[in-house]
């Protein structure tokens, strides 16, 4: 066999990459839905989206990669998410030389967040760590009313706008555009949280699944505010987060283990500052 070439997937690639993957990893999203999933531009440098394994001109492997720039904790970091590795079977002992080059980029964190059992097992071999697979699903069902004067909760996208600044508001702006997700604003005054979720059911009820919290203790502060606007305006029975954003578990939750894995490789980041809003979770609706 002639050799293969592994080289970064440029933009001129975008659209023959949606393609293969429409083709050949799940068909259920359209090569072109496929294509635009990775051209969200979240970080300022964007050095590829990922990596192509090419044999005799020919794509036959691809592992896409999104990367954005996440304020934490004072601090811009550099966040590069791998996803939808895929290599065609003839092609399959190179699919790791995919995987090296976007773990070499240096000054970046990488996170796993939708790998399977035997993909985990990989990235465990190169020093990934797993994310606490802890998640509550809190029941919005008996929360106490307590609206003060100055209590609020929105989610109508046009007042959650008006209701947020700096971070959240820049959060919002980068994923107002995406039709899958919901956000609401709520809390008291200026003490103001921000979340994102997605609809969905656990024990044949409305859940919010939410996948992003501006502010944890925030969060703790007025969950009871959410709670009660996801139950009498959106009819919404339960909420689930995962348990390593919050610093306590909340009343009558439940506590499930997270069937999938989720990694992290980084030096610094610690499991609560990993978060899902800035990778294929939200970019492929998964």
């Amino acid at each position: 066999m002639s050799p293969v070439s592994i080289e970064p997937i440029q933009h001129d690639s975008v659209a023959e990459v949606g393609e293969f993957l429409h083709a050949n990893l799940n068909s259920r999203f359209s090569a072109e839905f496929w294509s635009g999933s990775l051209l969200h531009r979240w970080a300022q440098q964007q050095p590829n989206h990922g990596m192509q394994l090419r044999h005799e001109g020919r794509l036959v492997g691809v592992f896409c990669a999104l990367y954005s720039d996440q304020a934490l904790n004072g601090r811009v970091e550099r966040i590069c998410n791998p996803h939808s590795w895929c290599v065609l079977p003839d092609y399959r002992r190179h699919s790791i030389g995919l995987l090296l080059p976007l773990l070499k980029q240096t000054g970046m964190h990488f996170v796993m967040l939708t790998p399977n059992p035997n993909v985990a097992k990989v990235f465990l071999g190169l020093k990934f760590r797993l994310l606490d697979d802890d998640e509550l699903v809190i029941p919005n069902i008996g929360a106490r009313p307590g609206f003060g004067r100055h209590a609020f909760a929105e989610s109508q996208r046009g007042a959650v706008e008006a209701r947020l600044s700096g971070q959240a508001r820049r959060d919002f702006e980068a994923h107002s555009g995406f039709p899958w997700l919901h956000f609401s604003a709520f809390g008291e005054g200026d003490d103001t949280c921000f979340v994102v979720f997605k609809r969905m059911h656990w024990k044949r009820l409305p859940c919010a699944k939410i996948i992003h919290i501006s502010d944890a203790q925030a969060f703790e502060r007025h969950s009871h505010l959410l709670r009660n606007h996801l139950l009498f305006r959106h009819g919404i029975a339960w909420s689930k987060v995962e348990a390593r954003w919050l610093s306590r578990r909340p009343r009558f939750a439940v506590h499930l283990k997270r069937n999938q894995p989720k990694l992290v490789l980084s030096p610094t980041l610690s499991d609560a500052q990993v978060g899902d809003l800035y990778s294929e979770l939200v970019a492929l609706d998964i």
